[in-house]
């Protein structure tokens, strides 16, 4: 039966078919409909589709389109797009969202606008599933793609103009976090955008006004006030520049802050400017004081006591006094230079970190080695044959820009070290600077001297304590056994046997003590240059022998493990046997002490032809590295155990120092740092 037939031979049915119903929806809905063959054909469309195509019935192009000539499957447009794919999707019985796609129809020959579309594509089934049509529903998205595009283009311009300006825009989220990157920022400090979000632009503030930029900020925040202020930024180079902040609260719809826009003006030179004619107008002011600024400085560096505090004094004073962006105290500490004491301008911040050590050429060297004074411009420095001697460092060493160094010497005439003055804010340095710094410098060389000596003293004195705590400790252990040794011969019943131990008690307390009273004599004379020393052939070999023998109880005792390798047969030293078997068994009993039980102990001596090198080596507790220096101090000892197990003196590494000196030779001590291990070594020239 036709859809719009009579549903009886009665009469017509007052009431439109479902189909016509249906047909009447189809044509009337507002949304475009295309309805599509399995095949991808084009069974029908709706008044908007024609609409929104502009392809009407009755035209060429509209009978093309429902024509078995044309399938959406093979447009070229949707191919080359990828739509056709999602159609081929929906022919195979799958609903289908089909994203936006960009559609001229001029390139089939019609004349409308090209149009931005989405569309659904929905299969319609028979009861059996059998696919019957597919219904291609189009939403038209144009003025929506254009407004999109026209707000992109209208922040590229924005961000063009951000980057054309000068000054360096930035905006935050409405509680002052960095949300959005800024190129004009990152340009400027060299942050990236992960260093300078959330808070992290604080790091490029200048940490003196760090805390009053975040603190106004928060308030402005908090308060919805304009930002404003200025601080000092950290450019790429390190350096900082003054600049002028300014931020505003940009208002949403609701009025609550959507965001905050501001920007940095560099504002350096105005500041500059203003520095500079302050400091002008301040000159004479400074230049009446400085004599007055030299006295307390003398002050200043007369009063302290540690070389540390004397040369931070130092370098400020000469900064402040000399008006200069760096200065440097460099000592020479056991014969190598090292730079103690360093202060800089805000112009040298990234080299505030440079801690290379001197390697003894150039021309800091050139002033302590010549005890001369340089005052030097910038050319006169780089034409100065020592000028470029900073070794693989030079390129990193910190600029220096004209040039004045005295150097600072000992009451001796020995050099020490120098003070150094470089970068002069204004000008050339003067003959007046050159006067004050060599004054201060004769301060500060007694200060150093006097300094070292202090505190030589007060450790020579700590060590004198403790050594006449520990000699009278040592003297005592003995005293108690021999007491009680004494009390038991007194009783008259006391058998032969009682008698005999206690004897025996006393004969090896009287004994330790001997040892003790001579290892205090033996230090005693040698310090005092009242030893006599042989000068005959020693042999290496029989030397060594004669020290295990001495050194065995102790090391057996011990349960120690002892490696013996001897020089080469017939390898002579000249000096005094008795002495270097005392060098060595001192050497082996100190390795027996510091070990713990069961330890390693190896006495190796090597022959290179001009010197024989003896090396005591243990796996024991081993030095620390500041003690390591002044092992062969008098007085100087480890580390006790808690129940004194070592004993001694402390004295047995002096004398070994002392006596092999008479001998011309050196003794050496390397560590790793406790539990490693020490290695002694004792070189004697070869006869």
């Amino acid at each position: 039966m036709a859809p719009d037939s009579p549903s009886s031979a009665s009469g017509p049915n007052p009431h439109p078919s479902s189909e016509t119903r249906f047909r009447e929806l189809f044509e009337q809905a507002p949304t475009s409909i295309q309805i599509l063959a399995p095949d991808g054909r084009t069974l029908r469309v709706n008044k908007a589709w024609e609409d929104l195509w502009e392809i009407h019935a009755g035209t060429s192009l509209y009978a093309f389109i429902l024509s078995d000539e044309y399938s959406l499957l093979s447009d070229p447009q949707l191919v080359d797009s990828g739509i056709a794919g999602y159609l081929r999707q929906a022919l195979a019985g799958e609903s289908v969202e089909v994203p936006a796609v960009y559609y001229d129809v001029t390139v089939l020959g019609g004349s409308g606008r090209a149009r931005w579309v989405t569309a659904r594509a929905h299969p319609i089934k028979d009861a059996g599933g059998r696919i019957l049509e597919v219904m291609l529903m189009h939403e038209d998205i144009t003025e929506r793609v254009l407004s999109e595009n026209a707000l992109r283009e209208r922040e590229q311009r924005f961000r063009s103009l951000v980057m054309a300006t000068s000054q360096t825009v930035w905006s935050t989220a409405p509680d002052g976090r960095v949300l959005e990157d800024s190129p004009s920022w990152r340009a400027v400090t060299g942050q990236s955008y992960e260093e300078w979000k959330e808070t992290g632009w604080l790091d490029a503030v200048h940490p003196d006004d760090r805390e009053r930029a975040h603190r106004t900020w928060m308030e402005c925040t908090t308060t919805r006030a304009v930002y404003e202020t200025e601080y000092r930024l950290r450019q790429l180079d390190g350096s900082y520049r003054w600049t002028a902040v300014k931020g505003v609260p940009i208002e949403g719809a609701d009025g609550t802050v959507r965001e905050w826009i501001g920007a940095n003006k560099d504002i350096h030179a105005m500041v500059t400017a203003q520095a500079e004619l302050a400091a002008r107008l301040g000159h004479e002011q400074r230049h009446s004081a400085l004599l007055i600024k030299v006295a307390q400085a003398s002050r200043t560096l007369g009063s302290a006591l540690a070389s540390e505090d004397i040369a931070a004094g130092l370098v400020e004073e000469v900064r402040a006094i000399l008006e200069v962006h760096q200065a440097v105290v460099s000592l020479n500490v056991g014969g190598d230079q090292e730079i103690n004491a360093v202060s800089m301008s805000d112009k040298y911040a990234r080299y505030r970190s440079y801690a290379v050590k001197p390697d003894g050429s150039g021309i800091y060297a050139y002033v302590c080695r010549t005890n001369q004074v340089l005052r030097l411009t910038q050319a006169q420095l780089e034409a100065h044959p020592a000028w470029k001697g900073f070794g693989s460092h030079a390129a990193q060493h910190p600029p220096i820009r004209g040039w004045l160094a005295v150097p600072l010497v000992d009451r001796k005439g020995q050099n020490i070290g120098l003070i150094q003055a470089s970068d002069k804010i204004e000008g050339e340095f003067s003959e007046q600077d050159e006067a004050i710094l060599v004054q201060l410098a004769s301060i500060a060389a007694n200060g150093f001297e006097n300094a070292r000596l202090y505190s030589s003293l007060k450790e020579q004195d700590r060590r004198k304590d403790e050594f006449l705590a520990m000699l009278a400790h040592e003297l005592r252990n003995p005293l108690a056994p021999i007491s009680a040794a004494a009390e038991l011969l007194k009783i008259g019943s006391a058998s032969e046997e009682r008698v005999r131990r206690s004897s025996e008690v006393i004969c090896r307390q009287v004994k330790h003590l001997t040892s003790l009273v001579d290892d205090l004599l033996d230090i005693s004379r040698v310090t005092r240059g009242l030893i006599q020393l042989e000068n005959v052939a020693v042999d290496v070999n029989a030397t060594i022998g004669s020290a295990v023998e001495q050194a065995r109880p102790l090391i057996a005792a011990r349960d120690h493990a002892l490696t013996v390798r001897q020089a080469p047969p017939g390898s002579t030293v000249a000096g005094d046997p008795n002495r270097l078997v005392q060098v060595l068994a001192n050497l082996l009993n100190n390795a027996a002490k510091y070990t713990p039980r069961g330890g390693r102990i190896l006495l190796a001596a090597e022959c290179d032809g001009t010197h024989v090198h003896i090396r005591v080596q243990d796996n024991g507790i081993g030095i620390d590295r500041h003690l390591l220096p002044q092992v062969f101090d008098l007085f100087t000892q480890a580390e006790r155990t808690p129940d004194r197990s070592q004993g001694g003196l402390g004295i047995g590494l002096a004398l070994v120092k002392n006596v092999v000196g008479l001998h011309g030779g050196t003794v050496t001590a390397h560590s790793d740092g406790p539990g490693t291990g020490s290695t002694f070594t004792v070189s004697l020239h070869t006869v």
